[in-house]
């Protein structure tokens, strides 16, 4: 399937293998799979992102048991800073495969990518709204009864009266009942509803609790019966996205062990709500241990903490906004975890190389590969200096 601009697709149906060029967007991927009876293996919870950018980031999903894409990849080819178009995977040039491969693009650029696919199935539903301290022994009744459950995902209250001490948890897994037939592939469903409910809720307390009513009263009378992984799976940003001129949705992540996990959401409830930013979402995916990068965020089994806000477009909301980030990443530091590294470069150089002991290594192959700089990023350019010691603004105790 040729798309142009770098967004032709290729598929070996036998090895389950799917070539994509960097340009290509999962909106374009999952119906080309969709109709081979295939699915995407891993990916981000929206379909608007390319096939290039996601490996530069090494995303990660709402895929149960899974590690990151990288885990996924069984090659790619890059352009190299010296103009060379290298073949890179576990066996050829490795240690290249290891660092770009959430390298944020320092290492050359993904021309295109060998990716492993999964069979496209047909999934039920499981709910279940519990209080958020029985939200991990409620996950570990759900994998004991659905061992193959495939996605899952969980979201906590943000209504003012259940701030963070609610819990929904989504689990999907194959129909075995006789009457399950795979919904075939379309548009995403109720979008105008769902964009007004969540919208709604941004700036008002009341828009939060109508919000969370509708989605643990009246949104389990409303499911389908039956779901395709591909259908889960083909979302848009659009949905949700923030179309006001005057603010901005930030978004954080945050991956912290199962032992640190009271921790963390404590210190969640310490520091939230401000009323400089608003806090609009959280949803918390389990990612396995990534074997494959060399900046990895995830060592040990994860649970991802994904949290969106709204934000004013002004000084002081951006004051509150960088506070409140090296906060929460002293947080998740203190709770043995690390924080995402893709979005705002809030984090001190001291947070930075506390989360990723690894990095200032990772600068220095980096310019070891590339000794001119061509590939350049705001991230390198503002961490690549190892700094004098330094603390963060807040310790967490």
């Amino acid at each position: 399937m040729r798309l142009g601009h770098f967004r032709a697709l290729t598929l070996n149906a036998d090895k389950r293998l799917m070539t994509a060029q960097a340009g290509a967007t999962w909106e374009e991927i999952i119906p080309y799979l969709d109709a081979q009876g295939l699915s995407v293996a891993v990916m981000q919870s929206n379909n608007s992102f390319t096939v290039g950018g996601s490996l530069g980031a090494n995303c990660h999903g709402w895929q149960y048991g899974s590690a990151p894409i990288a885990s996924t990849v069984e090659s790619f080819r890059l352009m190299s800073a010296e103009g060379s178009i290298l073949r890179c995977s576990r066996q050829e040039h490795a240690e290249l495969f290891s660092l770009t491969l959430g390298g944020y693009g320092l290492f050359g650029i993904i021309l295109e990518a060998e990716l492993r696919v999964v069979p496209n199935q047909c999934y039920q539903l499981e709910q279940a709204i519990v209080p958020t301290t029985q939200a991990l022994t409620t996950f570990d009744r759900i994998v004991a009864e659905h061992p193959d459950v495939e996605m899952m995902y969980a979201r906590m209250s943000v209504a003012p009266e259940r701030f963070l001490d609610e819990v929904i948890l989504n689990a999907f897994y194959p129909a075995q009942r006789p009457d399950a037939t795979l919904p075939e592939l379309h548009a995403p469903g109720m979008v105008a509803i769902r964009r007004s409910l969540f919208r709604g809720s941004a700036g008002s307390d009341y828009g939060k609790a109508l919000r969370w009513e509708a989605e643990t009263k009246l949104q389990p009378h409303l499911c389908e019966q039956f779901y395709s992984r591909n259908q889960l799976l083909n979302e848009s940003t659009t949905t949700f996205e923030n179309r006001f001129a005057d603010s901005t949705d930030i978004l954080h992540e945050y991956f912290v062990p199962r032992d640190g996990v009271a921790r963390f959401v404590a210190e969640l409830k310490k520091h939230l709500p401000q009323p400089e930013v608003d806090l609009l979402n959280v949803t918390i995916r389990e990612v396995e241990p990534d074997r494959d990068t060399f900046l990895r965020y995830a060592e040990q089994p994860m649970f991802s903490f994904v949290m969106l806000f709204q934000q004013r477009r002004d000084a002081k909301a951006e004051t509150s906004m960088k506070s409140l980030t090296r906060k929460l990443i002293d947080a998740a530091n203190a709770s043995g975890g690390r924080y995402y590294l893709p979005y705002r470069l809030h984090a001190t150089s001291a947070q930075l190389r506390q989360a990723y002991p690894q990095v200032d290594d990772f600068f220095a192959r980096k310019r070891r590969y590339d000794p001119d700089e061509l590939f350049q990023n705001q991230f390198y350019v503002t961490y690549r200096e190892s700094p004098t010691p330094q603390t963060s603004e807040s310790t967490v105790p």
